[in-house]
């Protein structure tokens, strides 16, 4: 949906609230954002995009990182939107090849594969979707074990 659509809905529909933009257009989010009603709430679909976009001025975000790496997500997030971007920049750092193996395949793939190496559910996808390569699964599990390493230091510092 373009940004002139979003703004007309928005002006024009009472019971639209917001929006998740998703686009990964940056150009386009700032249009909306730059011309939204005042009460019109925008927030951020895409992982990578979070903090930037908030930057911009987006009032928060709809996440499948948070369910993999909650507590660094939600720092993250928390910090943008206070305006401390210099410390949510430090740990969207340490997210970013997160986010790529989180979606390099497909999604809801990725995040299934980072909750099993969590525990919390069974790796099983019904057709047509499948798990991920077992080369990415590889990485889901160092890649995770890196997180709850980073975690625990965290906890003891």
């Amino acid at each position: 949906m373009t940004a002139d659509t979003t703004i007309r809905l928005a002006n024009e529909v009472d019971n639209i609230a917001g929006t998740k933009e998703a686009s990964g257009d940056m150009a386009q989010c700032m249009q909306i954002l730059r011309d939204r009603p005042e009460d019109f709430l925008v927030v951020s679909g895409d992982d990578a995009l979070a903090l930037p976009q908030i930057a911009c001025g987006m009032d928060g975000v709809i996440s499948v990182a948070a369910n993999c790496f909650p507590k660094k997500f939600t720092d993250m997030v928390r910090l943008s939107l206070r305006g401390e971007f210099a410390a949510a920049k430090k740990i969207n750092d340490s997210l970013i090849d997160g986010y790529e193996i989180l979606f390099a395949e497909n999604n809801p793939a990725g995040v299934k594969a980072f909750l099993a190496e969590a525990g919390l559910i069974s790796n099983y996808l019904r057709l047509p979707l499948t798990p991920l390569s077992s080369e990415l699964h590889e990485r889901v599990k160092e890649y995770y074990e890196e997180y709850v390493t980073s975690q625990l230091k965290a906890v003891k510092s």
